[in-house]
């Protein structure tokens, strides 16, 4: 399950005519980063829910460069239905195995094998009903922002609760492994929120895995930290700290996006529109 059913807010301008999950890293809408992780793990089918500018994302989804997997749209064009709801609705099409669940709008290629086997292991010691990633180690280098520290047991590998916003403090990436069960308590069609709804009452049981990963993680949820990605990614490219099967996809990519967007060292242009990154610092 991929989830691309945002609205960007935070991201405007750029949003108000490109969904989120098509901003482009060195040239290569965001999501794809998210899909070419899927496929070298061996994923043959995706499903993506969809909410801002669906036509955009159903031509992009569907079209020839992701051939290579099979992939179903759950829409929520109509009616968004939340971190947790988006999933529960999907839930007739992802059946009754266990799933991948990452974000569409953050760069992080997780150990999607290693996850599965963490989980499969979790699974059977403790009967969890879903595995987080967590970041750690480098994943953490670099990370301005505050994110909610997550209290993990090493011991049993299950998380056990949630601290305080703080900077460099595990956090959850945003990809795990859900068995469909942690959401069948929900209601179909009805907007619902992951942390309240599914991951405390999760934690509560004593139900919730973890798997520490030091993957580069990086957030685009503004424009400014957008900008701040887009340099790491071409400082990870030139430092040789990419797999092979991304940086090949980089080198080949082109950076502009097709013109639509260009990037330099204090300005941004979309389209035909100017704009300074102390403008974005500012706003």
């Amino acid at each position: 399950m991929v989830l691309a059913a945002g609205l960007g807010t935070r991201l405007k301008p750029f949003t108000v005519r490109t969904p989120k999950p098509l901003m482009p890293l060195h040239g290569i809408p965001c999501i794809d980063f998210v899909l070419l992780n899927l496929q070298q793990a061996g994923v043959t089918e995706a499903v993506i829910n969809l909410h801002a500018h669906p036509g955009q994302m159903k031509q992009h989804l569907l079209g020839e460069i992701h051939r290579r997997l099979q992939i179903a749209i759950s829409d929520e064009s109509k009616q968004l239905l939340g971190s947790a709801g988006g999933i529960r609705h999907a839930l007739p099409i992802l059946g009754k195995a266990p799933f991948f669940s990452m974000n569409a709008d953050v760069f992080h290629l997780a150990p999607l094998n290693e996850l599965a086997s963490r989980h499969q292991e979790l699974r059977e010691r403790h009967g969890v009903l879903m595995t987080l990633v967590l970041a750690s180690g480098e994943a953490l280098a670099g990370q301005t922002g505050d994110y909610r520290e997550i209290m993990a047991n090493h011991s049993t590998g299950l998380i056990e609760g949630f601290g305080q916003k703080k900077k460099q403090v595990p956090f959850f990436t945003g990809t795990a492994v859900f068995e469909p069960e942690a959401f069948s308590h929900l209601s179909l069609g009805v907007p619902a929120e992951f942390v309240p709804e599914v991951l405390e009452p999760a934690i509560r049981a004593g139900r919730v895995g973890f798997l520490n990963s030091d993957s580069l993680w990086l957030d685009i949820g503004s424009p400014e930290l957008w900008f701040q990605a887009e340099h790491k990614i071409r400082e990870a490219l030139r430092a040789g700290k990419l797999p092979d099967f991304i940086a090949g996809k980089l080198q080949a990519s082109d950076p502009s996006f097709c013109g639509r967007f260009e990037l330099g060292k204090k300005q941004i242009r979309l389209d035909d529109t100017v704009y300074e990154i102390e403008d974005f610092r500012n706003s």
